[in-house]
């Protein structure tokens, strides 16, 4: 990680929000419609594939891995339903769950947006600020959604940015095909600023050899959002499963049974 002790300390705190909350839910048991599948074969859920520490593969057609990936695959085996987690491109993956190829996919983030095409669980499995990164030796300065208006703003092709950004036509926005993509485009200035993840952007830097030289600081934080499981409005299991998921989910919340992984998966918290 190539962040100065201050800036360091500072993206770090702003990691500190993936958390996860406790909501009490209706018991699926308590719906006589409401029964789990039962099927042989194991339902297909999809997740992103570039999105570490979260979820991501190494190669294409990899088992996936990440906080997110284990944290899935606990809720679904304490439902008792076996699933088949396939990774692929996360725009990919939102298509096929919205129109009921696949059950579900994960890391969606929770918006009212998004609740219009998916079927949302109740309480988030993460939450990840979205952060605004400068070059380190940029003047030092505290930016603000507004102030992010007449400057040039890079951010992730296909991510899940607010309406207020994408739609802002005082933002000069400038698009990248992935994170360190981003880093090294603010790096080299060819943007003022950058829009991404914190806990991505930290994880990228500290394990990308690539970004090696890459010194960059978080000068904002416009938003804390929840990311979880979209789950299909087209599937016939699309609602059941949503339920399914919130109870068992609610469980292992109740009984702090992903502290283990948010240590595993997520180190930065402990730094």
């Amino acid at each position: 990680m190539r962040l100065g002790a201050l800036a360091w300390a500072t993206l770090a705190t702003a990691v500190v929000g993936v958390v996860v909350g406790v909501v009490l839910v209706r018991s699926v048991a308590a719906d006589p419609e409401a029964e789990l599948p039962t099927q042989a074969a194991a339902l297909a859920i999809g997740v992103e594939d570039d999105w570490p520490p979260f979820a991501w593969t190494e190669k294409p057609g990899q088992t996936p891995r990440g906080y997110a990936v284990e944290v899935v695959r606990l809720v679904f085996r304490d439902m008792g339903v076996p699933v088949n987690i396939v990774a692929m491109p996360f725009d990919r993956c939102m298509h096929e769950a919205r129109v009921g190829k696949l059950a579900a996919c994960f890391n969606s983030v929770f918006s009212d947006k998004i609740r219009k095409d998916y079927l949302l669980h109740s309480t988030p499995l993460f939450n990840e600020p979205l952060a605004v990164l400068a070059r380190a030796s940029a003047p030092r300065e505290t930016i603000n959604a507004k102030d992010l208006e007449g400057r040039t703003v890079g951010y992730v092709q296909g991510y899940q940015y607010p309406d207020w950004f994408m739609n802002n036509k005082a933002i000069v926005r400038v698009a990248a095909p992935g994170d360190s993509a981003l880093l090294l485009m603010l790096e080299r200035g060819r943007v003022e600023l950058a829009m991404t993840g914190a806990t991505v952007a930290a994880w990228r830097l500290q394990t990308n050899p690539d970004l090696r030289d890459v010194k960059v600081r978080m000068v904002g934080q416009v938003s804390n959002d929840g990311f979880g499981v979209a789950f299909s409005k087209q599937h016939p299991h699309g609602e059941v499963l949503r339920r399914g998921f919130d109870q068992a989910l609610l469980k292992l919340q109740a009984n702090d049974g992903l502290r283990e992984l948010q240590r595993r998966h997520l180190p930065l918290l402990a730094q």
